[in-house]
């Protein structure tokens, strides 16, 4: 080969050489750097991981510290001030109250119930004279009181609720006892507690009476359960008598009831605890989001053209509907003229035209009809002192309805129809309220008889009652005997009133005037009115 040629061939294939190695560096380098940058996502990625890692640790950490700062707890409330008197009260609470408690275990789920929230309503009084031990005195006029004793009077109204949702025949007098006892609380709202107390004493003895009557001899638990109930009265009079003559104690110089009550309040304290201390170091912020995947990049253009499209919702897409000009008539769709009715005769011949008519409103009931009563079902029941007979419509065989009454005791009969009551003894007092042609014969009483919104009744007196009121009542006849003759009788908006009285073997009947005269004294400037006399 020639010199000539070899060199040409020597000086091509280092040209090609120096080619491929130009080639070989540039990819290398380009590996390189897509290597280097998914190091560093990586990188990152971990970076994150861990400091999610550290928060999550550290929340763990102060939640253990919170929940020791719970344990903690009770004991910076012992810590608090405590005078003789609440120490005394809570000697009262374990030497009375919790025997009752355990007592009440022996009889009914349901007594205990009504125990356990009668315990809690005087472990509520007992955090109330602690806190006000420790503050200046609040008024019983201001809200702040009312606001203050709204815990203990839920749970007084939980007490009552017991009595009144239970029917159980067996247990009602004990569930009476607590529901009339507790009210005694309430001491605490009033300047002479010492008298305040032996009023609910007596209103509990009156159904603890019952139950030593009827289980005396037979189940001593009953008769300690009354004994232990009413001893809590007399110690909690003692109590009073020589720590709270007056009322609840204050402290002159005291703080705030509300942030001492908050401090003494056992739930207070554990949300108090699980706080974090305010010198403690803040925990660390959350980590930032992880850098986007370069591999996915190619979609945020997608996705920044939708969350513009989302964003045009509520004023926005209004405002943007109207700033359409002329084109906002592009939407709208074009009605055909075989849609038109006014165009096309047999479109509305065929009647599937949808028009809508105002609806009419409704006629006015007639004022002067009487409304229908609520079927309700009939009740005949003793609650506390009062006999309630409500909702009863005509007796079966039209025998009357017999009461078996004593002194303190009272009769409400209301919305009851076509009966006849009995009452046999001595009566309280006597209410008749929105009833209609209802017979109530009467031995006697002490107070009155109310009859108020009826219609056709008739009251008869055996014996002796002072007072006999009518309100807006129709057709009234009152039967009057020889001892009852002084009965005062006032009636108001009443019509028909007719009073029968014995003469010799017969009644007289004697008619209240309806219609009257009314005259004006001019020299005194007074109204006359005298009832109008018709002589034949």
């Amino acid at each position: 080969m020639p010199l000539f040629s070899v060199w040409c061939l020597s000086i091509l294939a280092s040209n090609c050489l120096f080619h491929t190695n130009s080639v070989l560096n540039f990819r290398l380098e380009a590996a390189t750097s897509r290597l280097e940058d998914v190091t560093i996502f990586q990188e990152n990625a971990v970076k994150a991981q861990e400091e999610t890692a550290g928060t999550s640790g550290s929340k763990v950490e102060s939640k253990a510290k919170a929940e020791d700062d719970v344990i903690k707890a009770p004991k910076a409330k012992e810590q608090l001030e405590k005078s003789k008197a609440i120490q005394a009260y809570e000697d009262f609470i374990e030497e009375y109250v919790v025997p009752f408690v355990d007592i009440s275990k022996k009889l009914d789920p349901v007594i205990e119930k009504q125990a356990q929230l009668f315990k809690k309503a005087i472990d509520e009084e007992k955090t109330f004279l602690w806190a006000a031990s420790l503050s200046k005195k609040v008024s019983s006029t201001d809200p702040v009181f009312a606001e203050i004793l709204k815990p203990i009077n839920d749970i007084i109204s939980q007490v009552v609720q017991v009595k009144d949702s239970t029917r159980d025949p067996k247990i009602s007098n004990n569930l009476s006892t607590v529901a009339e006892g507790v009210p005694v609380l309430g001491w605490i709202c009033v300047e002479t507690p010492v008298s305040y107390i032996p009023d609910f004493k007596d209103s509990a003895q009156f159904w603890g009476n019952r139950i030593m009557k009827e289980f005396r001899g037979k189940n001593e638990d009953q008769v300690s359960w009354v004994k232990a109930f009413l001893g809590i009265f007399d110690a909690l009079k003692a109590f009073v008598k020589e720590y709270e003559t007056t009322g609840p104690s204050w402290k002159v110089d005291g703080g705030d009831i509300k942030q001492n009550l908050q401090k003494l309040s056992p739930e207070k304290v554990s949300q108090d605890a699980s706080k974090p201390n305010a010198g403690a170091a803040a925990p660390p912020p959350p980590p930032p989001p992880p850098p986007a995947s370069v591999f996915v990049a190619g979609d945020s253009d997608n996705k920044t053209q939708k969350s513009n499209e989302t964003t045009k919702t509520g004023m926005n897409a209004v405002f943007s509907e109207l700033n359409q000009g002329e084109d906002i008539t592009k939407n709208l769709r074009k009605v055909e003229k075989s849609q038109m009715t006014h165009k096309n005769p047999a479109l509305r011949a065929s009647g599937n035209i949808q028009v809508h008519k105002p609806v009419p409103p409704k006629k006015p009931r007639n004022l002067s009809q009487r409304q229908t009563r609520t079927s309700k079902p009939p009740r005949k029941e003793l609650v506390d002192n009062k006999w309630m007979v409500q909702n009863v419509v005509e007796t079966a065989g039209g025998q009357p309805l017999t009461l078996e009454v004593t002194m303190d005791q009272s009769v409400f009969i209301s919305d009851c129809e076509a009966i006849v009551v009995q009452i046999k003894g001595k009566v309280n007092a006597v209410t008749i309220n929105s009833c209609k042609k209802v017979g109530v014969i009467l031995d006697s009483g002490i107070s009155a008889v109310d009859i108020i919104k009826s219609e056709h009744i008739e009251v008869q007196i055996e014996k002796h009652i002072p007072t006999i009121s009518a309100d807006q009542t129709d057709t009234l006849t009152i039967y009057l005997s020889k001892s009852s003759l002084d009965t005062e009788i006032y009636t108001s908006s009443t019509t028909s009133l007719n009073i029968e009285i014995e003469q010799g073997d017969d009644m007289k009947e004697l008619a209240a005037p309806e219609q009257f005269k009314h005259t004006i004294d001019v020299k005194n400037g007074k109204l006359i009115s005298v009832p109008v006399e018709h002589s034949s």
